[in-house]
């Protein structure tokens, strides 16, 4: 087990009623020692997610005692995002806080030798920024399940485990390595306020920055073309 760590990245997620949210506007959250973003999602609720570091965390709960994690980080938001706050104007919640954590974005390995195969976050886990868990968990095992189907007949005679996880390894690298590291420099840069106050006049000036990073973070490259 990994030792605890100031860096540590927690994950809070909260549903709110009323808000003043527009639909179909996902703002990204960026603020001292995390990241986050709104959505309004089923029935016009307004999702609240955020992930933020263990120190940070640790300071919001010192300032508030006796007060819920999740209801002090809620606090930290509100204080540090205008958007937070007018979104949430007026706005209740509706269940818990829900929190888990720490999570741990990174390379892993997607065939760790006979016949272990891994996809989803136990193979590589991309910062929650870009948003791209469940699709990198769907089209992993499908990348995985092509290449078990082609070979099922060797495999279930106890051949080319190696050979199968060897070429899935190869392509899972190929399409998922650069929106993990995409997601951690987007990440990076969003729980450092300066550096992404320098960030956006840039973004104005040039837009296709944008557009580079979605290919980048694999939101418009279909995985077929891995």
């Amino acid at each position: 087990r990994r030792p605890s760590r100031a860096s540590d990245l927690f994950a809070f997620k909260a549903n709110f009623g009323e808000s003043e949210l527009a639909p179909g506007l996902l703002p990204v959250l960026a603020f001292a020692g995390g990241y986050g973003g709104m959505v309004i999602a089923d029935n016009a609720k307004l999702t609240l997610a955020c992930c933020i570091r263990r120190d940070i965390q640790q300071q919001c709960r010192a300032c508030m005692p006796g007060t819920r994690a999740g209801e002090a980080v809620q606090a930290y938001l509100e204080e540090s995002c205008l958007g937070v706050r007018q979104a949430l104007r007026g706005a209740r919640r509706e269940g818990a806080w829900l929190s888990v954590g720490p999570i741990r974005p990174g390379i892993r390995s997607p065939w760790r030798g006979e016949g272990a195969f891994s996809i989803g976050n136990a193979a590589g886990e991309a910062h929650p920024i870009l948003g791209e868990g469940i699709s990198m968990a769907i089209q992993s095992a499908w990348l995985l399940c092509e290449r078990l189907i082609a070979h099922r007949q060797q495999l279930m005679a106890g051949r080319a485990q190696s050979l199968v996880g060897r070429d899935y390894a190869q392509s899972w690298h190929k399409s998922f390595a650069p929106r993990i590291r995409m997601a951690a420099v987007l990440a990076h840069l969003a729980m450092r306020p300066s550096a992404a106050g320098v960030l956006l006049p840039l973004l104005h000036r040039c837009p296709r920055i944008l557009t580079t990073s979605a290919r980048l973070g694999g939101k418009v490259r279909r995985i077929m073309e891995a």
